[in-house]
């Protein structure tokens, strides 16, 4: 195939990860403790809005 030369030099298809020297992977508690307060974060942002439209309304 004519495409034969330039598939074997492409990357591969999965991502490779790029690392700092200093930067270590957040630990598995981190990771949940990120994820439970950006949700929380959300939820307040919703029902302020939530609050501010119904406020607002007539």
């Amino acid at each position: 195939m004519t495409h034969q030369p330039y598939d074997d030099r492409r990357e591969p298809a999965r991502l490779a990860d790029i690392l700092a020297a200093d930067e270590t992977h957040p630990t598995f508690g981190r990771q949940v403790m990120n994820g439970i307060s950006g949700l929380l974060v959300l939820m307040v942002t919703g029902v302020l809005i939530l609050l501010l439209v119904l406020w607002k309304s007539p």
